[in-house]
């Protein structure tokens, strides 16, 4: 008997450092380095890069309404081998900000029957041409609302990528906590199994030589067939929960990565900070979005608005005949010139009205939807860091018990060992030893899962 005694004292100190120790060709993992694996190669990492990639595509698109164009106009008609008519234009064109157009160019026309008011010199005609909306489109047009809602929508590719990123790295942090829990429940099993079939070969080797009722090594056996039966169940919970870990890895995006027979997690007993700043709330990226959409709607409407105004459009032209052989200007005369005013106001103004209440309802809802959007979020946070406080609680409690739950193990072999104590009693104290590290192992997962979902719900876990 005292031979028994003695194994189970030895294996129950081993038991209780066994996981605290790991073997030379172990390789760890922790949660840091496999969020920046996350961060470097998952292709949800990736694809959320892509979204900064698509708003400087939509800025550069909308600049382009604004670059400087060659254009050439030419016409010719020739009918009864006569030439009717060659009309030939060409130039350069430059948009400029407030409603003001440029062009310079050089015209040239002759035919036998060109209209009169196309007659230019034979040597043809150097012009400067400037355009001026000074009704609709003077503080604002198209091309002006098009370029500030690109810029508004880049700044605003940040914050998308941020809420991305949140959603992405909580679901890994979710998955590789997971993964610690069923890996460091597999190896208490693992540890309880080799524990139970110690105490049984004892017990049998007793019961031969007369030391313990046979009865006893039934017992023993019914105590590892259980440990067994939990031990595999244990093991079916961590391959499933590894596999699901393996989907955040990958190389570059493309290849997926499985993780090698010796890599286990590793827990960090040192609690992060997990104070948030005093404008976490100011500083999040939904509401962030939220603020620029409204101010796209309203560079929108002030769009709509512009066209309650009438088209009123300036144009004048300022003429040149080229000499040979002489100066540029010699021929200059500021009487050469050719200007235009054209101007129309739609009478019911129907289609504009409807444009700004259909942009009105989509502020106001947009409005509505960030209030309570934010309201959603400090109770989310709030409710949150409640949780985690009280899971940190019940760690510390759980942890105290998991040891008191030991030390009374402890004390039931010392007891069996005086021959005052039964197999039966040291079972049931190491059933509870087993469920206690079972819940102390859970509420370690549970207060960094809480964590990470706290950090995402604040918008600071990509940070």
């Amino acid at each position: 008997m005292r031979k028994l005694k003695n194994r189970l004292l030895l294996f129950l100190g081993l038991w209780a450092g066994s996981l605290g120790a790991q073997n030379n060709d172990t390789t760890l993992l922790s949660s840091e380095e496999f969020l920046n694996l996350v961060k470097e190669n998952h292709p949800l990492s990736l694809q959320a890069r892509l979204i900064q990639e698509r708003a400087n595509a939509e800025k550069l698109k909308a600049s382009g309404n604004f670059d400087p164009k060659l254009y050439s106009d030419n016409s010719q008609k020739y009918f009864d081998d006569k030439i009717y008519y060659r009309l030939q234009n060409s130039g350069l064109e430059i948009p400029a900000w407030f409603g003001l157009t440029a062009k310079a160019g050089y015209e040239i026309n002759d035919g036998i029957f060109l209209n009169q008011q196309n007659t230019v010199p034979a040597s043809g005609l150097w012009f400067a041409d400037l355009s001026l909306t000074v009704g609709k489109g003077l503080f604002i047009d198209e091309r002006r609302a098009m370029l500030k809602q690109a810029r508004l929508l880049q700044q605003s590719a940040d914050f998308e990528i941020q809420l991305a990123l949140n959603q992405l790295y909580q679901d890994a942090l979710e998955a590789y906590w997971n993964w610690y829990r069923t890996y460091s429940v597999n190896q208490v099993f693992t540890n309880a199994v080799d524990l139970a079939r110690v105490r049984f070969e004892a017990v049998r080797e007793n019961a031969f030589i007369g030391e313990e009722p046979f009865i006893d090594t039934l017992e023993a056996f019914i105590q590892y067939q259980t440990r067994l039966l939990s031990q595999q169940k244990a093991q079916i919970d961590y391959t499933n929960a590894s596999r699901q870990l393996e989907t955040y890895l990958w190389l570059d995006g493309q290849v997926p990565l499985e993780l090698s027979a010796g890599t286990i997690p590793v827990y960090d007993d040192n609690m992060p900070d997990i104070t948030l700043e005093n404008d976490w709330l100011e500083q999040h990226p939904q509401l962030r979005f939220y603020d620029l959409k409204i101010e796209r709607l309203q560079v929108e409407q002030r769009l709509n608005r512009e066209q309650l105004k009438p088209q009123v459009d300036l144009q004048y032209k300022f003429l040149n005949q080229p000499v040979v052989n002489e100066e540029f200007f010699a021929e200059y005369s500021p009487d050469n010139y050719q200007w235009g005013l054209t101007a129309s106001f739609p009478i019911f103004l129907r289609k504009e009205r409807g444009e700004i209440r259909k942009t009105g309802v989509k502020l106001r809802d947009t409005e509505y939807e960030q209030q309570f959007k934010q309201r959603d979020i400090e109770n989310k946070v709030s409710a949150l860091q409640t949780e985690l406080s009280l899971t940190l609680q019940q760690l510390g409690e759980t942890r105290r018990m998991v040891n008191n739950y030991q030390r009374l193990l402890q004390a039931e072999i010392i007891k069996f060992e005086n021959g005052e104590s039964s197999l039966f009693l040291i079972n049931q104290r190491e059933i509870k030893y087993l469920e206690s590290s079972e819940k102390q192992l859970e509420l370690e997962a549970k207060l960094y899962q809480v964590l990470a979902k706290l950090q995402a719900t604040a918008g600071i876990l990509t940070r």
